[in-house]
């Protein structure tokens, strides 16, 4: 009996190094992933304490992994923060970690914002407000949206001024 439970406990230690080997994974995804594997819930606890102790998981790294990673497609605090958290990280360590990102946010907005809609001018409000809204789906938040794009108002009269200053054709 003992052979089969220490046999048990190596596929599992290889089973948590082949995904961790592929990715950081927080603990409570290790622990889901190795549950559908069908190993006993003691072993799970007692292989994911050896593996914090000996440095291969880390709910620390798993969320500046996963920051890093949504930081180069464009994701905004807020969204990040609710990934971490769904992926069973604490919610002070997401916080933490979110915040230590705190001066870059307005740059990757101003890029995100740059990439999707380029310097094509916004006309109408509806075409504000969609842009807004696909910011904020992206995790941003309002004061943070408003200090790249603008608020409404401000976007409607730098686009009558731009009217108003182009040369007529022919001119």
């Amino acid at each position: 009996m003992a052979h089969l439970e220490a046999d048990s406990a190596s596929r599992a230690r290889e089973s948590a190094f082949r995904m961790l080997a592929r990715r950081e994974h927080s603990r409570a995804e290790l622990r889901l992933k190795l549950v559908a594997r069908g190993f006993a819930e003691d072993l799970i606890d007692t292989l994911l304490q050896d593996l914090q102790n000996e440095r291969a998981q880390s709910d620390e790294l798993y969320a500046e992994s996963l920051l890093s990673s949504r930081l180069r497609v464009g994701y905004g605090p807020l969204r990040i923060r609710m990934e971490l958290k769904d992926k069973g990280v604490d919610s002070a360590l997401a916080n933490r970690v979110v915040a230590g990102a705190e001066p870059e946010w307005d740059r990757v907005l101003t890029m995100l914002y740059d990439r999707k809609f380029g310097c094509s001018p916004i006309r109408n409000f509806k075409e504000w407000a969609r842009r807004a809204q696909y910011l904020q789906r992206r995790g941003f938040d309002t004061d943070a949206i408003k200090r790249v794009m603008g608020s409404w108002t401000s976007a409607v009269s730098d686009t009558h001024e731009d009217e108003l200053t182009e040369p007529e054709p022919g001119s």
